[in-house]
C-alpha cells in the first residue's frame, strides 16, 4: 500500500505516453445559403457504437476544424451553430490516414419554412460564454441525482464532499431554471434533485452584481451552473423518497418534493438519520461577546489533521456540511426545509426559503497532549464524553423589485433562532515527562443556551442614460439576543506542592448578550470613456453591545446557589463605530482589466466596564491600499493577481481583564493594552484549461504578513495550570500554494487529475515570558483517476499523501515530523436484470504519531441495488458499511502550546435496506441520435 500512490502516477504517466497519433478528421462549417464559413461553430465527436463523448471543438474564424489522436473506428459527428439547424453524420476512420470532410453546409433556420427537419440535439453546445450539454446524451442509473449526472460531463469533476469543479474552477453557484435553491447552497439542488429531470446543464461565468449593474467588466465573476429542467417538469409534481432501516439500530429516511408552474417554484426537502448525514448548514447565532465578529473586521498558527475511514458508499441524500462518517461522535439529525420561487409582472422576483434542523450528538474523546514550557514540559491526558443537542429555525427571503429601467431595490431579510443543550464530563490526569504527577481531577458541566439573530439588507440601484454612472445606496442592520445558563461541577488535586491541594468548584452563571448593529454605504461610479470608471464610496457602522454575567458559588449551608461571586461576575456595554471612504479606479478592456485604489477608515471601541466603573478607549485611524489586475490571454485562459491591506480590531472579550474558569486548568482573560492588527496579503492565480481537449492547469500562490498580531501569552504554574492572556506581537506570516493538472487519458476512457500543496506559516506565542517561534510546514501531493468501460463499470481512484513539519523555538525536541497515507477506490458496476453493485474501498496509513495512534485503517463500504416497476422509479438497495468493521477516529493537531493526538468515537459497521421511489420519471434514452427515446437523425446537406 506504501508504494501505491507511486504506482498510480507512473501508471497514468505511461498510459499516457502509451497513446499515439493514429488518424485524424478534419472539414469546414459553411453556411448552405450565403456559403460564408461559420466561425465558432460547435462540433462534438462521439463512438457509434456506444455514443460516449470522445471530444469536442470550436470551428475557426475560416469555419476549420480538425480532431487528432483518434483510433480507427465508426464516428457520429454533430455540428451546431445559433440559429442553425443541427447536422449529423456517421464517419468510419482508418488507421494512419486523415479524413477530409470537405464543407458541410449548415441549412438556417429562417430558410427552412417549407421543410421539417427533425434532429437528436448534440451532446455539447457553446452559445458565446456559455457552455451547454445536452443530457440526453449522458446516460445515467435509475434514480440518480444531479451529482451523478454531472460526473458524466467532460471537464467537470465532483469531489467526495459533493464540491463541483468546472476544469478546476470549484462552482459556487448552481441554479434550477435560472432561480435561487435554497438560497444558493450549490449542493442542495445537485444532491437532491433527479437527474431524469434535467434538459440541459448550462456552465458559464456569471459576472459581479457590480458589473452587471455598471456594465463594465471588473474581472470578478462566479463560476455557476445552470440546470434546466425538461419541459414535462416545468408544470409537473416530481422529487423521490427515501426511507431504510436494519430494524435493529441504524436509520435514514428523505423526501424530495418539488412543484413547478413555469416562473413558479415550490420545493420541500426532509431527512431523518442517525448515520451522519446532515443536510442543513448550521450557523452560531449565539453570541456573549457583546459584538459582532463581522463588524470588527474592516477593509482583509495552527494545522489540523483527521484521519479515519472513508467516506461512505454514496452518500445519498442531503449534502454533508458538518457532519459525515468521520465525524467526531455519532448525531441523530432530523432536518426539512422549503424553498419558493416566483417572478410578479415581470418586476418582482422573490425567493423564499425556511429551514429546520435538530441534531444530538454524542462524543466520546481521548486526549494525549503535550505542553510546550522552556524546562520541564509535561503531558496532559484526558477522557471526556460529550453530549449535545442544537435545534435551529430559519427564514430567508430576497425580494429584487425593478422599479423602471434606471431604478431597482432588492431586499433581503433574514432571521434564525437557535438552542443549545450540553452537557460534559471529563477526568483528567498531568504529570512530568519523568512521571511525576501534577494534578489530576474531575470536571462536569453543563448549559442551555438560546438565540435570535435577525439580518437585513435593502440596496437601492439606480442608472443615469450614460452607461456606467451609477449610484447605489446600501443599508443593513442586525439584532442579536442570546442568554445562557451553566453549571460546573468540579474537582482538581495538586500534588506539585508541599502538601497535595484540593481545588472544588461548584458554580451556577447566567449570561445575557444584545448587540446591535447597523450601517450604510453610498457608492458612486462615474465611467471615464468605454473602457474605465471611477468609483466613489463612503461607509459608516456602528455596533452597540451589552453583556451582563453573574456567577453564583454553591453554599453548602443553605443548599442553593446563592453566593455571588464577584471576580466571575461583570458587566459591560460597548460601542464601535467606523466610517470612512474609497476610491478606485477600474480599467476593463478585452484581455486586461485591473483596479487600483484605496480606503482611509477611522475606527474607535469604548467598553465600559460597569461591574468595575473602567472604561477602555482605542482609536485607530488607518490607510487601506487594493490593487487587483487580470490578463486573459483568452476565455479560458488568464491570470490574476491581488494585493490587500485588512484590520482586525480586538473584541470586547480580549480587551477585558475578566476571568473565565470553565476550565480549571486553562484559564482565560482579557488584555485592556491591546492594539489592533494590521495584514498584509497578496494573492496570485493562473488558470489555463482547454474545454474541447478536456485539459487544465491552475496555479494559486498567496502570501501574507501581519503587524500586531494578537497572540497567546501563557502563564503555566508549578501545578500545571495554565492562564493564557492575548498580547501583540510581529512576524506572524503564511505562503500557501497550490497546483492542479487535469488531462483525459482517451486510450481507457479515463481522466487523470495531479495536484500538489505547499503551506508554511510562522507565527509566535509566549511561554512564561519566553518568546516561542512556531513554524508549520506542510506537503501534501493527490492523484485522482477516474474511467468508465462502456456502460459496464465506473472506476475512480484516489491516492493523497500529507506530509506535515512543526517546529518550535523553545522546544526544539519537540520538533515533529509526520504523514498520513489515504487511497480509495470506488468502483460501480451496472449489472444485468436492472443491478447495481457500488464498493467503496479506502485505505488510511499513519505515521510519526504518538505510541498507540500510528494506526492502519482499512474501510470497505458495498451496495447492491435493484430497480423495478415502470420507468425504474423504484429502487430496493441493501447497502453494508464498514464491512470489515474497522474505522477509527484519529487526530493530531498541533498547535502555539502544545501537541495533542486524540480518538474519538465513530461510526462503525452497520447494514441498511433502503426502498426509493421516485414521483415522476422520464423514460430512459438509449444515447446517441436516432436512437430509442429520441428523434431520428437529420440528414446532412453537402455541396
Amino acid at each position: 500500500m506504501r508504494n501505491f500512490l507511486f504506482f498510480l502516477v507512473g501508471m497514468a504517466f505511461s498510459i499516457a505516453g502509451f497513446s499515439q497519433t493514429l488518424c485524424a478528421l478534419k472539414g469546414k462549417v459553411y453556411d448552405s445559403s450565403a456559403h460564408r464559413p461559420l466561425s465558432n461553430a460547435t462540433l462534438t465527436l462521439s463512438n457509434a457504437k456506444d455514443s460516449s463523448l470522445i471530444s469536442f471543438t470550436l470551428a475557426d474564424s475560416s469555419g476549420s476544424f480538425q480532431f487528432t489522436k483518434l483510433k480507427p473506428a465508426k464516428y457520429i459527428l454533430s455540428v451546431s451553430y445559433m440559429g442553425y439547424h443541427p447536422l449529423w453524420t456517421t464517419v468510419s476512420l482508418h488507421s494512419n490516414a486523415v479524413y477530409n470532410l470537405n464543407r458541410l453546409y449548415m441549412l438556417p433556420m429562417t430558410d427552412s419554412s417549407s421543410v421539417t427537419v427533425y434532429a437528436r440535439r448534440p451532446p455539447v453546445v457553446m452559445n458565446n460564454d456559455t457552455l451547454e450539454f445536452n443530457t440526453e446524451n449522458f446516460t445515467t442509473q435509475p434514480n440518480a441525482v444531479v451529482e451523478d449526472l454531472l460526473k458524466k460531463m467532460p471537464g467537470i469533476t465532483v469531489d467526495a464532499d459533493g464540491t463541483i469543479k468546472v476544469n478546476g474552477q470549484t462552482v459556487n453557484k448552481v441554479l434550477v431554471n435560472g432561480k435561487e435553491f435554497f438560497t444558493g447552497d450549490a449542493k442542495m439542488a445537485t444532491k437532491n434533485l433527479n437527474a431524469d429531470a434535467i434538459d440541459k446543464i448550462q456552465v458559464f461565468d456569471k459576472k459581479s452584481d457590480q458589473s452587471e449593474f455598471t456594465g463594465i467588466d471588473d474581472g470578478n465573476s462566479t463560476k455557476t451552473i445552470n440546470l434546466k429542467l425538461k419541459k414535462d417538469h416545468y408544470n409537473a409534481v416530481f422529487g423521490k423518497v427515501v426511507a431504510g432501516t436494519n430494524v435493529a439500530d441504524r436509520f435514514e429516511s428523505q423526501a424530495n418534493i418539488n412543484r413547478f408552474s413555469g416562473d413558479q417554484q415550490a420545493s420541500f426537502i426532509g431527512m431523518g438519520n442517525n448515520t451522519n448525514k446532515q443536510g442543513f448548514s448550521m450557523g452560531d447565532v449565539l453570541n456573549f461577546t457583546g459584538e459582532l465578529s463581522k463588524a470588527m473586521k474592516n477593509g482583509g498558527g495552527s494545522i489540523t489533521i483527521s484521519s479515519g475511514g472513508g467516506s461512505g458508499p454514496d452518500n445519498a441524500g442531503l449534502p454533508t456540511t458538518g457532519l459525515g462518517q468521520n465525524q467526531q461522535g455519532i448525531a441523530n439529525t432530523y432536518a426539512g426545509g422549503f424553498n419558493f420561487n416566483d417572478t410578479w409582472n415581470k418586476k418582482t422576483d422573490f425567493n423564499g426559503s425556511a429551514t429546520g434542523s435538530n441534531i444530538n450528538l454524542n462524543t466520546t474523546t481521548t486526549d494525549n497532549r503535550q505542553y510546550i514550557l522552556p524546562v520541564n514540559s509535561y503531558f496532559y491526558t484526558s477522557n471526556s464524553n460529550n453530549n449535545s443537542t442544537v435545534q435551529q429555525e430559519k427564514v430567508n427571503f430576497n425580494v429584487d423589485q425593478k422599479i423602471d429601467s434606471f431604478n431597482s431595490l432588492k431586499i433581503t431579510p433574514s432571521i434564525t433562532w437557535q438552542l443549545q443543550n450540553q452537557s460534559a464530563a471529563s477526568n483528567s490526569v498531568s504529570q512530568y515527562t519523568n512521571g511525576s504527577l501534577l494534578n489530576e481531577g474531575i470536571n462536569n458541566s453543563s448549559s442551555q443556551a438560546n438565540g435570535m439573530n435577525i439580518d437585513n439588507t435593502i440596496l437601492f440601484r439606480h442608472r443615469f442614460a450614460k452607461k456606467g454612472r451609477t449610484l447605489s445606496i446600501n443599508f443593513s442592520n442586525t439584532y442579536n439576543e442570546s442568554s445562557k445558563t451553566a453549571f460546573q461541577d468540579s474537582k482538581y488535586t495538586f500534588y506539585n506542592l508541599a502538601t497535595p491541594t484540593d481545588s472544588v468548584i461548584n458554580q451556577n452563571s447566567f449570561l445575557d448578550a444584545i448587540t446591535r448593529n447597523a450601517g450604510g454605504n453610498i457608492t458612486y461610479t462615474e465611467p471615464m470613456g468605454k473602457r474605465a470608471l471611477w468609483q466613489f464610496s463612503s461607509f459608516v457602522n456602528t455596533n452597540i453591545g451589552e453583556s451582563n454575567k453573574k456567577t453564583w458559588d454553591y453554599n453548602n449551608n443553605t443548599g442553593k446557589y446563592d453566593q455571588l461571586n464577584q471576580s466571575l461576575s461583570n458587566e459591560y456595554k460597548n460601542n464601535y463605530t467606523y466610517t470612512g471612504g474609497s476610491i478606485n479606479f477600474k480599467y476593463s478592456q478585452k484581455k486586461i482589466n485591473y483596479t487600483i485604489g484605496s480606503s482611509i477608515q477611522s475606527a474607535s471601541l469604548e467598553s465600559v466596564n460597569k461591574t468595575t466603573d473602567t472604561t477602555i478607549s482605542r482609536n485607530f485611524t488607518d490607510l487601506l491600499p487594493n490593487v487587483m489586475a487580470q490578463y486573459k490571454f483568452s476565455n479560458y485562459k488568464n491570470i490574476r493577481l491581488e494585493y490587500s491591506t485588512s484590520t482586525q480590531q480586538p473584541s470586547t472579550t480580549q480587551l477585558q481583564p475578566v476571568i473565565n474558569n470553565s476550565d480549571p486548568l486553562n484559564i482565560t482573560t482579557g488584555n485592556p493594552n491591546l492594539k489592533r492588527s494590521y495584514s498584509h496579503t497578496l494573492n496570485l492565480n493562473f488558470f489555463s484549461a482547454d474545454p474541447f481537449t478536456r485539459k487544465n492547469f491552475f496555479a494559486f500562490a498567496s502570501a501574507g504578513i501581519t503587524e500586531n498580531a494578537i497572540v497567546n501569552a501563557d502563564n503555566t504554574t508549578a501545578n500545571g495550570v495554565r492562564t493564557t492572556v492575548p498580547v501583540n506581537a510581529n512576524g506572524t506570516s503564511f505562503i500557501f500554494l497550490n497546483t492542479n493538472y487535469g488531462m483525459p487519458v482517451s486510450k481507457l476512457k479515463s481522466r487523470v487529475d495531479l495536484s500538489i500543496g505547499y503551506s508554511f506559516s510562522h507565527s509566535v506565542s509566549f511561554v512564561n515570558t519566553q518568546q516561542n517561534n512556531i513554524n508549520n510546514t506542510s506537503i501534501t501531493p493527490s492523484l485522482h483517476w477516474n474511467t468508465s468501460i462502456d456502460k459496464l463499470m465506473d472506476i475512480e481512484a484516489n491516492a493523497r499523501l500529507s506530509f506535515t513539519k512543526a517546529g518550535y523555538s523553545l522546544q526544539p525536541a519537540l520538533n515533529s515530523n509526520y504523514l498520513t497515507q489515504a487511497f480509495e477506490i470506488n468502483l460501480l458496476n451496472e449489472l444485468p436484470w436492472a443491478l447495481n453493485l457500488n464498493n467503496n474501498f479506502t485505505y488510511t496509513i499513519n505515521s510519526g504519531r504518538a505510541a498507540g495512534y500510528n494506526t492502519k485503517i482499512p474501510i470497505w463500504n458495498i451496495s447492491l441495488a435493484k430497480s423495478f416497476l415502470k420507468n425504474k422509479r423504484a429502487e430496493l438497495k441493501f447497502s453494508i458499511t464498514d464491512l470489515l468493521n474497522q474505522n477509527q477516529g484519529i487526530t493530531r493537531s498541533t498547535t502555539q502550546n502544545y501537541i495533542e493526538d486524540s480518538r474519538y468515537n465513530v461510526l462503525q459497521r452497520y447494514y441498511l435496506l433502503t426502498f426509493t421511489y421516485s414521483l415522476h420519471k422520464s423514460g430512459r434514452q438509449t444515447n446517441g441520435p436516432g436512437g430509442p427515446g429520441g428523434p431520428p437523425m437529420m440528414m446532412m446537406i453537402r455541396h
